[in-house]
């Protein structure tokens, strides 16, 4: 019965990742520039501290594999430590300008960028942007509120080390 209830989990589970919908809905514009409201928002990780749990971790046989970590998190997700993006969008992909110089194009569907398999689509209204690598797994919704003037942007990263969970919140400019 448990291996009957796994396989169907399985299934549901991969149904489930198939769901992203493309193009972008025609309200759903990301166009422009936006800053952070620091306020509406978690503050950026502390990869230091990452750091030092991660290596207590493995010491204590925790994490079993000491390369799974979190500590390069805002490099692979640049909207964790960002304070302004500019993004361009139009009906096959986005690209988006990091406040540090950072470049990210991003195009509906499923590619590999790098080492990623990556993503993007929309479900209920919102856009997903799922990233995959190895072990690593990563989803940013990106969601506008307020009649398109707050983009909210919940980023999870799941490891084998400290997975990170936040909330960004951007006003456009």
């Amino acid at each position: 019965m448990p291996r009957t209830l796994a396989i169907l989990a399985v299934f549901v589970l991969a149904g489930c990742e198939s769901t992203l919908e493309e193009p972008p809905p025609a309200i759903f514009d990301l166009s422009g520039t936006w800053e952070l409201n620091t306020e509406a928002s978690d503050a950026a990780p502390d990869l230091q501290e990452i750091r030092r749990l991660e290596d207590r971790d493995v010491l204590r046989g925790r994490q079993r594999d000491a390369e799974a970590s979190s500590i390069f998190v805002t490099e692979d997700f640049p909207v964790l430590d960002t304070r302004r993006m500019t993004i361009e969008q139009d009906a096959r992909s986005m690209g988006i300008q990091y406040a540090d110089g950072t470049y990210r194009d991003i195009s509906w569907g499923e590619r590999e960028r790098g080492f990623w398999t990556i993503r993007a689509g929309w479900r209920e209204g919102a856009l997903v942007i799922d990233s995959r690598r190895n072990l690593t797994r990563g989803r940013e919704t990106m969601r506008l509120e307020r009649g398109g003037r707050r983009l909210r942007v919940d980023v999870s990263v799941e490891t084998g080390g400290r997975d990170v969970h936040s909330v960004r919140v951007f006003d456009r400019r």
